[in-house]
């Protein structure tokens, strides 16, 4: 085989062999997104804290800085209660073998102290794998502008 031919196959199958990587981290990617999601919404403190890397940091849409204990105890407080966790114009972008970020916009509703609410906002969940399995490493919750009231 000529040496520009084989060096050609070897391109092809490395170019290959990367799409298919990247597919199969959008599929694992987007798994731990739900999963993750699905633990916010029952309140699962064991799939949280699998699912949330050890130096978790959260950029609240107040602009508050959390971490990883205080995101955990917030949704796993008996005085909150989601009833619902929806993801609008989900976005996928692919930083590379071990690093996504999935985002959207995301509609929380539910009680907290007895009291209804309902949250709308941009987020973006950066997810890293580390040992094999993708952890949610860094959140950032942006809100809406309100929307001016009509005369």
């Amino acid at each position: 085989m000529r040496p520009a031919l084989l060096i050609a196959v070897i391109v092809a199958l490395f170019a290959l062999t990367n799409a298919q990587a990247g597919r199969d981290n959008r599929d694992q990617v987007i798994a731990a997104s739900r999963a993750f999601d699905q633990a916010q919404l029952t309140g699962d403190r064991a799939e949280l804290e699998r699912y949330l890397a050890p130096d978790f940091r959260i950029v609240y849409s107040s602009g508050r800085v959390g971490d990883r204990t205080g995101f955990i105890a917030n949704f796993t407080s008996p005085t909150l209660h989601i009833a619902e966790i929806r993801v609008e114009e989900p976005y996928y972008a692919d930083l590379g073998r071990d690093a996504a970020i999935v985002g959207g916009i995301g509609i929380i509703r539910g009680t907290e102290n007895g009291a209804a609410f309902e949250e709308r906002f941009m987020y973006a969940d950066t997810f890293v794998r580390r040992d094999g399995r993708w952890y949610a490493a860094y959140a950032q919750v942006t809100p809406f502008a309100a929307t001016p009231a009509q005369p």
